[in-house]
């Protein structure tokens, strides 16, 4: 029993010395493995600064023919992440109201928030996944290429990531 004690401090102490010489090695980023990696990251950044930043609005020309007014108006609807449509009611230019109705109980159909979170958590975790693949690259490359668990770990992630 202690001679299997013993062989465990063994293990952990290599694996402390082997981890704890961390040496910047710009090479794997030449490789695709790394350069891969870097377009992720890019790619992840680029996904959820683009949805979650998104604003947009709708505009509507009305013509009230009933009121005696053939001008159009125009009613305006603004919405953004993390698209929830049934909120976004219209809104007329101040002091003036067009048709004689109340345009803030319309609003917009559908709820696209779950879909729109669940794509801009994906992308962040996506990010955090490429920040510490890149990590276990660039600073242990030396521990990667010598263990045979830590590239199946790595490719059991990232073909779960390409999966969904």
């Amino acid at each position: 029993m202690a001679s299997k004690a013993n062989m465990v401090r063994q293990r952990f102490s290599r694996l402390s010395q082997r981890m704890s010489a961390f040496q910047i090695n710009l090479n794997p980023l030449k490789e695709p493995l790394g350069f891969i990696k870097i377009l992720e990251w890019f790619a992840s950044i680029f996904a959820f600064a683009t949805c979650g930043g998104f604003k947009g609005k709708t505009e509507i020309q009305v013509n009230c023919p009933k009121v005696g007014v053939n001008k159009n108006q125009t009613v305006t609807a603004t919405f953004g992440y993390p698209f929830r449509l049934n909120q976004a009611s219209f809104h007329t230019p101040p002091n003036v109201s067009v048709c004689d109705v109340n345009w803030e109980k319309h609003v917009l159909i559908g709820d696209y928030s779950s879909s729109a979170q669940f794509y801009v958590t994906f992308a962040v975790f996506v990010f955090l996944y490429c920040i510490a693949a890149l990590l276990l690259y660039v600073g242990y490359t030396n521990l990667y290429r010598d263990s045979r668990k830590l590239p199946m770990i790595g490719l059991i992630a990232q073909s779960g990531l390409l999966s969904s």
